[in-house]
C-alpha cells in the first residue's frame, strides 16, 4: 500500500476530530459536543473526549486483544476520570464516531462506528465502504425542517439552529444514540454495535477513513466548490 495521506481541518475554536496513523493502525474520530453545551472535563468536552480515545488506543494498537476489547478498555480509562455518567443525560454526554483500521500479521481488522467513514478497496479492483447511513437520515431531517422554517419566517437558513422547534428536533435525534443508531460515548452502549471487518491483507489495494465532513465531498459532489 501506499504512503498515507492525511488531512485535518476544522472551522471550530477547538478541533473535535482526530485522527492517528502508524505501521499498526489507521484511525479517524469524529466528535460531538453535548447539546447542553456543558463542560465537566475541559474546555470542550468533546475535544478531549477524542484525544482521550485516541490516546489510549495508540498505546493499546498492538496489545493482543480484539479491537473492540481496546476500544473498551480505552473508554474504561476515560470512565475512571470521568464526572458521575450515571447520573447525566445522555444529550450532556460527549460522543464521537469512529473509523479505525489495524494490520495484525496478515490481517486487516476494521472497526467502525457511526457515519466516519471506512473504505477499503482490494487489488481485484472491489470497492467496500462502512458507515452507519441513519445518522445522514436524521441530518437530512434536521436540515429539511431548517430550510422549511427559513422559508416560512424568511430568516436566514444557520439562524433556524436558534429557534425552539429546531433546538427540539436536535433533541430528539440525539437521543436516538445508542438506541436507534451507535456511536461511542462514555456510557460504552455502543462498543458491542460496531462494523467489523477482516481481510487477508495480501488482497489490499489501498484504505482509507474520514469523517463525515470529508465523506459528504465523495456523496455530494456540489460541496467540492
Amino acid at each position: 500500500m501506499n504512503k498515507p495521506k492525511y488531512y485535518c481541518f476544522s472551522d471550530k475554536k477547538y478541533n473535535e476530530d482526530a485522527y492517528s496513523f502508524s505501521s499498526s493502525h489507521i484511525m479517524v474520530l469524529d466528535g460531538a459536543t453535548g447539546l447542553s453545551k456543558k463542560n465537566y472535563m475541559s474546555e470542550d468536552d468533546a475535544m478531549w473526549f477524542v484525544q482521550m480515545l485516541k490516546k489510549e488506543i495508540e498505546i493499546h494498537i498492538k496489545d493482543p486483544f480484539s479491537l473492540s476489547k481496546i476500544v473498551d478498555n480505552a473508554i474504561t480509562e476515560i470512565q475512571n476520570l470521568y464526572s458521575d455518567i450515571d447520573s447525566m443525560d445522555s444529550i450532556d454526554l460527549p460522543n464521537a464516531c469512529i473509523s479505525l483500521f489495524r494490520f495484525k500479521e496478515d490481517k486487516l481488522e476494521y472497526f467502525g462506528l457511526g457515519d466516519s467513514v471506512g473504505i477499503v478497496q482490494m487489488k481485484d479492483g472491489t470497492i467496500e465502504s462502512f458507515e452507519d447511513k441513519k445518522i445522514d437520515e436524521l441530518d437530512q431531517s434536521v436540515i429539511k425542517h431548517m430550510l422549511a422554517l427559513s422559508k416560512e419566517k424568511q430568516i436566514p437558513f444557520l439562524q433556524t439552529r436558534e429557534e425552539t422547534e429546531i433546538k427540539e428536533h436536535l433533541i430528539r435525534n440525539r437521543k436516538l444514540s445508542n438506541q436507534f443508531y451507535y456511536i461511542l460515548d462514555p456510557s460504552k452502549k455502543g462498543i458491542s454495535h460496531a462494523i467489523l471487518k477482516e481481510w487477508n491483507l495480501k488482497d489490499i489495494y489501498r484504505i482509507c477513513c474520514m469523517s463525515d465532513g470529508f465523506s459528504q465531498i465523495l456523496m455530494y459532489p456540489e460541496y467540492s466548490d
